[in-house]
């Protein structure tokens, strides 16, 4: 329909985190983040991205990236995008400073074009005036958008919470999103990671006094992990450790950048002496040192990690030494945390998290905050964004509990083509939302096979197909060798002589041009004892025949 407005979601809804929503009106495009989602340990990759081949599709129409705020979750997918969707990137000062970081990385910086957002600034973006409104979030610098279209304006709230003491003293605009209820919202898209939360969520500052306490009751090191673009956290902890007389040392790479960058612009505040490296550590009374590290999730060869296991050069954890787990655990992380705590407690260190001690308090909103904001703003249409699907739909009852009817409300998911005009909102499309893996290491996407053969890899094992032919004739030179790797024991001799059976059968049954054909003898081979082995065992090992001409 020329005269509506349309909202895609290419990743964030219906889970957690790889923020990315387009919104498009007539020939005109804005994108509202890019964000990166978390993979379970098991598919071995470091990232996922959303696909983005409708906006590749539509570039032409695309005015602008505008990132919300810092986070992983919101922004983190810019080195993936930039490539692709050489656009205007919009953001306040210090996300554009992490992001400048992260491009740097990747050797992107020269062709970003990164533009500085301001609180109340308003953009001509196309068909689209958007006005950033400074948000309370555990990001000190977070923006709701204020998104005016020719058929109404809509409020995108991103990441947030009503923060009444906040570390940086800046609340919310709740006057600037008063003005704008006044006038007249024709949709909010709000937040609703913690919408099973009853109540208001907790001050960031409320985290300052255990942590306070668990400073003064430390005689030893401290070692305190948090996530690097959650940098309010990052200020308590600078700030208890100037209090405490101690030096901080970061580890991991994101941490030490995100240090420095946002000190560099005036976010952080400390004495310019408080940092030091990890060189110094050992030079240090273990009573006048904190640790300050990357790797919360227990990634395996995250900075945290490395420190359970003493793998960390100049630093060892040693009895008596305390730490500090000051984030939430993602979902899917629990055993990798749990495996990394107790190396910990077998190096005599004392480990706090959010399960004991108030260590660590969300960024987004309880039900209170979601309902304050559906006061202030008083739309004529919702829809929650942000969370997996029970997040969604228990935002969706909670704005029908505040009066709002339920033709004026929509549960929407990736892909989904949400259609608003002045007076009536519907899916009307669906588009595929794609995912793309990727691994940091070699900074390219993992196809889906690699995805496959690791998966098979850790539930099924590899076996090893080796065969010594003729060079001429193509025929068996011997009987095969087997090697088998997490699959089965090769001391089960049937399952081994009707593996080598069935090969050589293959061998003897398979023409000669096709055998001269290593590449298709190889898929032939692999396809056969593939076959052999589901119907034998039930399992799927990753199958790698090796041919030796001779």
């Amino acid at each position: 329909m020329a005269d509506a407005l349309e909202v895609i979601p290419l990743g964030g809804l219906g889970e957690f985190g790889m923020n990315c929503t387009a919104l498009r009106f007539g020939g005109d495009m804005i994108v509202l983040d890019a964000g990166v989602g978390f993979p379970t340990h098991e598919l071995g990759v470091d990232f996922i991205v959303p696909d983005l081949t409708f906006l590749k599709e539509n570039e032409s129409q695309v005015r602008g990236i505008l990132l919300t705020h810092g986070h992983e979750d919101h922004a983190g997918g810019i080195p993936y995008v930039i490539n692709e969707l050489p656009v205007p990137v919009y953001a306040n000062r210090l996300t554009q400073a992490l992001v400048t970081e992260k491009l740097k990385e990747h050797g992107l910086l020269d062709r970003a074009d990164l533009r500085t957002l301001e609180s109340r600034q308003t953009l001509q973006l196309g068909a689209f005036e958007v006005e950033a409104l400074h948000m309370t979030h555990s990001f000190p610098d977070a923006f709701c958008f204020a998104i005016k279209t020719p058929v109404g304006t809509i409020i995108w709230t991103g990441d947030f919470k009503f923060d009444q003491t906040p570390v940086d003293r800046r609340l919310s605009d709740v006057a600037r999103l008063s003005e704008y209820g006044e006038k007249g919202v024709l949709a909010l898209f709000s937040d609703s990671t913690n919408s099973e939360a009853r109540g208001l969520c907790p001050s960031e500052f409320s985290v300052y006094e255990p942590l306070r306490n668990l400073f003064l009751r430390a005689r030893r090191k401290i070692v305190v992990s948090c996530f690097a673009s959650s940098l309010s956290r990052v200020q308590v902890i600078l700030d208890l450790a100037r209090e405490q007389g101690r030096k901080v040392a970061p580890i991991g790479r994101s941490m030490v950048a995100y240090l420095r960058a946002a000190f560099e612009i005036g976010y952080l505040r400390m004495p310019s002496d408080l940092l030091i490296s990890l060189n110094d550590v050992k030079g240090l009374p273990p009573e006048e040192v904190v640790i300050l590290a990357t790797g919360s999730q227990g990634e395996p060869m995250s900075a945290l990690s490395r420190l359970a296991i003493n793998e960390v050069k100049n630093v060892e954890i040693e009895e008596g030494d305390l730490v500090i787990l000051s984030a939430r655990i993602i979902p899917g992380n629990e055993k990798l945390i749990s495996n990394m705590i107790n190396h910990f407690y077998r190096r005599g260190a004392q480990v706090y998290d959010s399960n004991h001690s108030q260590v660590h308090v969300s960024g987004h909103g309880y039900r209170e905050d979601l309902k304050l904001m559906m006061n202030l703003v008083r739309p004529r249409f919702f829809i929650p964004i942000h969370g997996e699907f029970k997040q969604l739909k228990t935002h969706y009852l909670l704005a029908r509990d505040q009066g709002l009817p339920a033709e004026r409300a929509r549960i929407i998911e990736n892909g989904d083509v949400l259609q608003l005009t002045a007076k009536t909102v519907e899916i009307v499309g669906k588009l595929t939302a794609g995912r793309r893996f990727i691994e940091e290491g070699i900074a390219e996407e993992v196809g889906d096979l690699v995805l496959r053969d690791r998966r098979y890899l850790s539930e099924d094992g590899l076996l090893v197909v080796v065969l010594r032919m003729d060079r001429l004739e193509g025929y068996l030179i011997g009987e095969p060798e087997l090697i088998s790797r997490g699959f089965v024991d090769e001391s089960a001799e049937w399952l081994m002589e009707g593996i080598k059976a069935e090969v050589t059968r293959v061998v003897r049954e398979t023409n000669t041009e096709e055998k001269r054909d290593e590449e298709l003898f190889k898929e032939i081979l692999r396809k056969e004892v593939k076959r052999f082995l589901r119907k034998q065992t039930g399992k799927r090992p990753v199958i790698l025949p090796v041919t030796l001409e001779i």
